[in-house]
C-alpha cells in the first residue's frame, strides 16, 4: 500500500509538470505566428516563475526517487541475490531483472542530468528578447522531462517484475523437492 501511495504521488507530480510545461508552449507542429512570439513575451514572467517552481519540485523529487531507487538495489535487490546465490539456489530470474534495473537507473540517471541541464539553459533564457529560442528551449526541455518519465516508468515495471521473480522463487523453494 505504502509503495502504491509513493508511485502514485510520483506520477501526480510528474503529471502535474508535464501539464505545466505543456501550458507553456503551443503545439510543436504550429508554425510560430507574431501572434505567438508576442503572447510568449507577454507572459514571459509568469512562464520563468513557472518554470523555477518546476524546476526546483523535480530537483526535490529526483533526489528523493534516485534515493529509493538506489535503495531498491542496493539494499534490497543486491544483498538478496547475494545470499540466495551463497546458498547454491537458482537466481537466474533475480539477477536477471536486478541486472536490467540497474542499467535502466543508470540510464534515469543520465536522462534526469540531460532534463536538469536543458531546464538550467531554458531558465536563462530573456525570453523577451528570445521568445523563439525560449519556446524552442521549453518543448526541448519537456521531451527531456518526458524521457525521464518514461524510464522512471521502466524502473516500475522491473520493481514488480522483481516482486513476481521473488514470488515464483517463494513459491518453487516452499514446494517440497521430488
Amino acid at each position: 500500500m505504502k509503495r502504491f501511495l509513493i508511485a502514485s504521488s510520483v506520477l501526480a507530480a510528474l503529471i502535474v509538470g508535464a501539464a505545466a510545461l505543456h501550458s507553456l508552449t503551443v503545439l510543436a507542429t504550429t508554425p510560430m505566428t507574431e501572434a505567438h512570439i508576442e503572447r510568449i513575451r507577454s507572459s514571459c514572467v509568469e512562464a520563468q516563475s513557472t518554470l523555477s517552481q518546476l524546476h526546483a519540485t523535480d530537483a526535490l523529487l529526483r533526489v528523493n526517487r534516485g534515493q529509493l531507487y538506489e535503495s531498491m538495489s542496493t539494499k534490497l535487490m543486491e544483498p538478496f541475490d547475494s545470499r540466495l546465490a551463497l546458498n547454491n539456489y537458482n537466481t537466474a530470474d533475480l539477477v536477471s531483472v536486478a541486472s536490467t534495473y540497474d542499467h535502466q537507473l543508470t540510464d534515469f540517471r543520465t536522462k534526469y542530468q540531460q532534463y536538469e541541464e536543458s531546464m538550467s539553459d531554458t531558465l536563462k533564457i530573456n525570453c523577451r528578447n528570445q521568445p523563439v529560442a525560449f519556446y524552442d528551449s521549453v518543448t526541448a526541455t519537456r521531451d527531456k522531462r518526458e524521457n525521464v518519465h518514461q524510464s522512471a516508468l521502466l524502473l516500475h515495471k522491473l520493481i514488480n517484475d522483481y516482486q513476481q521473480a521473488v514470488e515464483a522463487f517463494a513459491k518453487n523453494f516452499k514446494e517440497p523437492s521430488r
